[in-house]
C-alpha cells in the first residue's frame, strides 16, 4: 500500500469514526484496529490541520466574476458551489 493510499485510508476511518458518535476505543474493538495506531493517526491529522487553519482569498477572473470553489474534506465529500458565495458560507458552516 502506497504512503497515500494509506493516508486516505486513515482518513477515511477517522471520518467513518466521528460519524460513528463511538468512543474511540468502542470504534477500534468493532472494527479491529489497533487502539495505539489509531490515536497515532488521530494526532498526524491533527498536526496537518494546524497548518490548514485559516481562510482563503477567493479571486475574481478577468472578468470580475468569482470563480467556482471546490471543498474536499478529508473523508472524500465534495462540494463545488458555483459563483454563489452565500451559498457557500452555508455550506461550510453546515459541515
Amino acid at each position: 500500500m502506497s504512503i497515500q493510499e494509506r493516508k486516505d485510508y486513515m482518513l477515511s476511518m477517522i471520518a467513518d469514526w466521528q460519524q460513528s458518535g463511538k468512543s474511540k476505543k468502542a470504534y477500534c474493538a468493532e472494527n479491529g484496529v489497533d487502539e495505539a495506531k489509531f490515536y497515532y493517526w488521530i494526532s498526524r491529522i491533527k498536526e496537518s490541520d494546524k497548518s490548514a487553519v485559516g481562510f482563503l482569498t477567493i479571486d475574481k477572473d478577468k472578468a470580475g466574476k468569482h470563480r467556482d470553489v471546490e471543498i474536499i474534506y478529508p473523508n472524500g465529500v465534495r462540494i463545488k458551489v458555483g459563483n454563489d458565495l452565500g451559498l457557500l458560507s452555508q455550506l461550510v458552516r453546515l459541515y
